[in-house]
């Protein structure tokens, strides 16, 4: 079905399981490659990106096989470099396979990579620090060429903290001779998790005080087995869910310590939160009230993944927010819809201005990319009336089945 349909005022209770995060699982997916052997991802997200990511890998002679949620990638037979524009151009995550391509075979070629249009997201901080390795790298604006005989480490300091540049020099100084050290890499949670699978196949990474990673090259990798941990991203997306339509949920497995700036924002919004060793539970059973200022920022900052769920939260909260985005200037395009649904909300620069305190009215709405086609269910959750999600497509790239996950809490969602 390619649109949502959501029955408005309902509430949210009842227990959901957090599915395994999509910001983990590709990039672990696209390290595999570095493995003459194979992989086995347990508790991977069986979503869009995930499916688009395994058909790459098969294009380029990986077996790639489903076993329930566990997924193998046997990469011993890895051919070529040169990736499919089918499924490169709708997916950005297809930009982190560079590194390992580099470091296993030496070339890598692709199309620009697509994905959801949130503003601009250059790839030259990625091309930089791949040539401090010794890779050439080439772009002609159509296709990303790249070739290295044979890479050496590196002293590297990224302009940006940017997640995607960090995995990709991460995975290819793996594969390069001597300790790198990189400097200003991004310390969101999936470079973690990227780090912890790379080290159960032999890889030596380790950090230096608290802004360096120094990565040993040139150790053989053998097969593994790794878990892919809960997606803090679906966690919070569902913990707005419960902010905007009220309620108590039990989000089961969320990860621990990965959301602590949204749950800081929660509090202050009025919601009630108590952690368990098995999950997170939520309850808003008053008024929500308006948290002020929140701005987007690199870990441990506000996700900027989550700003648009919490824009849906933030339309009925009582007191004016403002919202203000410094990751991607073009995160905002949720805000026509929310409008459409009587949010009110004015953009001025990177800031979004809630008044807050509307009644939201379902209507028909569509999702124009991946988050805040999520962020439209949560505000259809709390709004009058019937509310229809088009472009249905855009939400299953990061989420397994979130009208499944609504429907255990009790919601009207198909």
């Amino acid at each position: 079905m390619e649109s949502v349909y959501i029955g408005g005022k309902t509430p949210l209770y009842g227990e959901v399981t957090i599915q395994g995060s999509k910001n983990a699982a590709l990039p672990i997916m696209a390290a595999a490659l570095l493995i003459p052997g194979i992989s086995v991802l347990k508790n991977c997200p069986r979503i869009a990106d995930v499916e688009y990511m395994c058909r790459i890998l098969t294009h380029i002679g990986c077996r790639v096989c489903w076993r329930g949620n566990n997924l193998e990638i046997d990469a011993s037979c890895l051919n070529t470099g040169h990736l499919p524009e089918e499924y490169v151009t709708r997916m950005r995550s297809s930009v982190m396979l560079m590194g390992p391509l580099l470091g296993r075979l030496g070339e890598v070629e692709l199309s620009h990579p697509g994905g959801c249009v949130i503003g601009d997201r250059p790839i030259d901080i990625h091309l930089k620090a791949l040539r401090c390795l010794g890779a050439c790298c080439e772009d002609d604006g159509i296709v990303l060429r790249a070739r290295a005989l044979g890479m050496c480490a590196a002293t590297i300091a990224l302009d940006f903290p940017s997640v995607g540049a960090t995995e990709n020099v991460i995975m290819a100084a793996v594969a390069a001779e001597g300790t790198t050290c990189l400097k200003n890499a991004a310390a969101e949670p999936e470079i973690k998790w990227l780090c912890a699978f790379l080290r159960s196949a032999g890889a030596g990474i380790r950090k230096e005080g608290d802004e360096a990673l120094l990565i040993e090259g040139g150790r053989p990798l053998h097969s593994c087995c790794f878990e892919i941990p809960a997606d803090r991203i679906v966690t919070g997306t569902y913990l707005c869910a419960c902010l905007a339509a009220g309620g108590k949920v039990f989000l089961a497995g969320q990860p621990k310590g990965e959301n602590d700036a949204l749950q800081e924002i929660a509090l202050r919004m009025g919601a009630r939160l108590r952690e368990t060793d098995k999950g997170l539970i939520v309850e808003r059973t008053g008024k929500l009230l308006s948290p002020g200022l929140v701005e987007t920022g690199s870990y441990p900052g506000f996700p900027t993944d989550l700003q648009s769920p919490l824009l849906a939260a933030l339309s009925v909260a009582r007191g004016e927010s403002v919202l203000r985005e410094t990751i991607f200037n073009g995160r905002f395009r949720v805000v026509e819809e929310l409008n459409r649904m009587g949010a009110e909300i004015r953009v001025r620069g990177n800031a979004a201005y809630v008044p807050g305190g509307r009644s939201l009215k379902g209507t028909g709405v569509s999702a124009q990319e991946l988050r805040g086609g999520a962020a439209l269910v949560a505000a259809g959750l709390c709004a009058e009336g019937e509310t229809l999600v088009a472009n249905r497509h855009y939400i299953d790239r990061g989420y397994e089945d979130i009208c499944r996950d609504m429907r255990s809490l009790g919601a009207e969602c198909w």
